[in-house]
Parts: structure tokens; sequence; C-alpha cells
């Protein structure tokens, strides 16, 4: 399953609020479910309130997933959390340490995914 979340975030009273959170996902019903809840989920809260949202408060709302599917769950957290470091990082923010680690570990799993891939002669070429 693959996810990306396309936040619209203003500043309003020196917070950023996301106003608009929209999603692509190529994956089970399972993961396109979790996507859209996140999106839900996050409209309306300032980034910092995004960040706090949890695979469990995704699970909450979906009214649960079969555990071979709580991993979209923990997906859309993730997409959620790289959308914002995208924009932290954009804008120049002071990205917390926490942020930071959790990119860092995504985006190792990321080129560690790419590289199987590759190998596998499913992806060729630089991206």
């Amino acid at each position: 399953d693959v996810m990306w979340l396309y936040l619209k975030i203003k500043e309003k009273n020196g917070k950023y609020v996301i106003e608009e959170a929209k999603f692509e996902t190529f994956g089970c019903a399972a993961a396109i479910a979790s996507s859209s809840v996140a999106t839900e989920i996050i409209k309306g809260k300032t980034i910092e309130e995004a960040l706090k949202v949890s695979n469990k408060d995704i699970l909450k709302e979906l009214g649960g997933l079969p555990l071979v599917k709580v991993h979209c769950s923990l997906l859309a957290e993730d997409a959620i959390r790289e959308a914002i470091y995208n924009f932290m990082r954009k804008k120049g923010l002071q990205i917390p340490e926490e942020l930071e680690k959790r990119h860092e570990k995504i985006k190792a799993r990321l080129d560690k995914t790419l590289e199987m891939h590759k190998k596998l002669g499913y992806v060729t070429g630089e991206n």
C-alpha cells in the first residue's frame, strides 16, 4: 500500500491550521478507508494537534479493522506525520526532534523497500 496526504495549511493567530486534507492511496479498501478517515480527523486541527493523532484514533473512527489490516492505520499515521514534516521543512520551521526521528525511520523503510523492488526488477532507473 502507498498513501500520500496533501494538506492546505493556513496561519491563524500564530498557529498553523489544516484547512483541507486530501489523499491519494494505492492499496486495499482498508488503506483507502484509513486515508480518508485520517483526512477527516485532522481537518481544522493545528499541526501540533494533528501530530498527536495516532493509528488508534484512526482505528476507533473506523470502528476497527481486521488484525491483518491494522498496518493500514499505521500507514495513515505515518502519512500525516510526513505531510506535516514536509510542510514544516518547506516553511523553514523548526522540526520537533520526535518528528525528525520518525521521518528518518520512514525514509529508511522506504529506501529499503525501493532497493528491494529494484533488485527484483519491479523498479528501474532513478526516482
